[in-house]
């Protein structure tokens, strides 16, 4: 009995700025459509942190360093495989550069950003990105 079978690696960041604001992409794809942070999935010679340093430049053109704040999974009932997820959260003065990446993306009041604004499962996820838990979150499908 085999005890191997396929998990995605992902990475997602939320960033904030000094005006209280993070940095939302308003994603169109059918997979995982509306407002999420920028993330991307990990290449086979990276790690996690490396991972997520090349995406928020690939995607918004910043250099940061983000900060591990927590893991969340998924089980993936249409690909029967595991999504595992680093969240991320990093801090910037800069602005991101237009056009860089596959989605727009834009800043909006941390104050009024609430679960249901945000993509799929997203939402369930603040308290890990803000720090109140290091818990490991758990989603069968990834809605």
């Amino acid at each position: 009995m085999s005890r191997s079978f396929a998990v995605e690696l992902t990475t997602i960041c939320m960033i904030e700025n000094q005006r209280g604001e993070i940095l939302l992409q308003d994603r169109q794809k059918p997979d995982w459509p509306g407002w999420t942070f920028p993330g991307g999935h990990v290449e086979a010679n990276e790690s996690l942190t490396r991972a997520m340093i090349r995406e928020i430049a690939e995607e918004c053109g910043l250099t940061l360093t983000p900060r591990l704040m927590g893991v969340a999974e998924w089980l993936n009932d249409q690909q029967g495989g595991r999504e595992l997820a680093g969240l991320f959260y990093a801090t910037t003065t800069e602005e991101p550069v237009a056009g860089v990446g596959e989605a727009e993306v834009f800043w909006f009041p941390k104050k009024d950003l609430t679960p249901e604004r945000l993509a799929g499962t997203l939402g369930e996820l603040l308290p890990i990105f803000y720090g109140k838990t290091s818990q490991t979150n758990y989603f069968k499908g990834n809605a």
